[in-house]
């Protein structure tokens, strides 16, 4: 995925927009196989966010992207790009220097909001193709990182007083696209301490039990992915959006084309990765029932994916959800869509790209329609079960897990409040054995 940097802020709201504002919200299913996932925030020329709230078509929205992490940057506030929906305006620093947290970005609060009036799922997407430096340092970074997405997306805390970019609006979660560039000489760069972050995260989301949080990543199509397996290992995805578009010999086009992205004659068929995808997650993820999304471009663009034939058209598209979501009916979750703005552009038959695609989602013979049930509750005894078994790996000890009292001191050392109230409640379900699936 690219970023682009376009400084020019959009204000107005389509007459289309505000009606289908005023519409009653759609009950949400993460465990449907129907969902779509679109990001946002790096299309050129960009409608708001909630412009594409409107389009009923649409289920999760990551917004694309915090960018910058707080160890590139001296272990100041991290950096964020959102194109054209923010004025270049930044947040100081505690010690009083410029910061990259963009501070002047009026509508994207309000939109989400809207958008989740709406029902949409709206994420907060760290990474990104651009820079290609991110990383964190070890344990004790990431869950200071945590610690501040939180503060700065989450609930609003009275008595935080640091950065709050999208004003009183609260995320539906984080979304890991993690996309830096491979280091010879430290290569536990490329995943330490995603773990960790997510594990402090879902402490964090266990302190608030009127609301469900996420965690959805974008690992690339080759498995292992450099980043992100080893987090899906040993912590706990609700989603994974696979980017089956930037690695040849695994993507999308490779199912169409067997010699797409062979590198010699004699190297066996290509073929897209999704099978091997089911096949980690059985053996490996710490949540077997994560689902997976089918990640494609929305246009056949070079700002969209390096080779303009990763783009696959929705006569095609049709044959890979035909096939996946039938042969995979439980892991399957849905299609995944870079970026919003593209789709929008990209008419089919007077459709945008997305529009059309989730059609055949829905209308599919193995579609699973989502769940009737308008109950938004969230249990407190669901909730307050996860850490535990978050932070209780099946898998052989590796070198960045922290033990569950490690990490529970770590975050009890924080100023917040409403975690310091909750964990204790944490501690008295060790006997918890089994999480309740989603």
């Amino acid at each position: 995925m690219f970023t682009k940097h376009l400084l020019a802020v959009v204000a107005s709201v389509s007459a289309t927009t505000a009606a289908a504002i005023a519409q009653t919200s759609t009950k949400f299913d993460a465990g449907a196989n129907t969902n779509m996932a679109v990001y946002w925030g790096q299309g050129p020329s960009q409608p708001r966010l909630a412009h594409f709230c409107a389009d009923s078509n649409i289920d999760i929205i990551p917004i694309a992207f915090l960018n910058v992490f707080p160890d590139q940057v001296g272990g100041g506030y991290p950096g964020t790009n959102f194109g054209n929906q923010c004025g270049p305006e930044t947040f100081k620093n505690k010690d009083g220097s410029d910061s990259p947290l963009l501070s002047n970005c009026p509508l994207i609060g309000p939109d989400i909001k809207t958008c989740q009036a709406m029902g949409k799922k709206i994420l907060l997407s760290l990474g990104g193709a651009i820079p290609d430096n991110q990383s964190i340092k070890d344990d004790a970074s990431a869950i200071a990182f945590a610690k501040f997405l939180w503060d700065a997306f989450g609930p609003k805390d009275a008595k935080y007083d640091g950065p709050r970019p999208f004003g009183d609006a609260v995320v539906d979660g984080f979304d890991f696209d993690i996309e830096s560039a491979v280091s010879p000489n430290d290569a536990t760069s490329q995943y330490r301490g995603y773990g960790t972050m997510i594990d402090a995260l879902r402490v964090f989301f266990a302190a608030d039990v009127r609301k469900e949080y996420y965690i959805s990543g974008s690992p690339q199509c080759v498995i292992p992915d450099a980043h992100l397996a080893i987090p899906i290992e040993t912590s706990w995805f609700d989603f994974l959006f696979i980017q089956f578009y930037n690695t040849p010999q695994c993507s999308a086009r490779a199912y169409f084309d067997a010699s797409y992205g062979r590198k010699n004659d004699g190297d066996k068929p290509s073929s897209i990765s999704f099978d091997a995808w089911v096949g980690f997650v059985r053996t490996s993820a710490m949540n077997k029932d994560v689902k997976l999304y089918i990640g494609l471009p929305a246009a056949p663009l070079k700002a969209l994916a390096y080779d303009t034939a990763m783009y696959i058209a929705p006569d095609d598209v049709i044959n890979l959800i035909d096939l996946f979501q039938c042969r995979y009916p439980k892991e399957f979750g849905g299609i995944m869509v870079f970026e919003a703005t593209y789709s929008e552009q990209n008419l089919i038959d007077n459709k945008p790209f997305v529009d059309v695609i989730k059609g055949q989602l829905a209308n599919n013979k193995c579609a699973k329609k989502p769940a009737t049930s308008t109950s938004s509750t969230v249990s407190p005894t669901m909730v307050l079960a996860i850490p535990l078994r978050l932070f209780q790996s099946v898998h052989p000890p590796r070198p960045r897990v922290m033990g569950l009292q490690q990490l529970l001191f770590t975050l009890l050392s924080l100023p917040v409040d409403s975690l310091a109230q909750s964990l204790p409640r944490v501690c008295l379900i060790q006997s918890a054995t089994a999480l309740p699936h989603r």
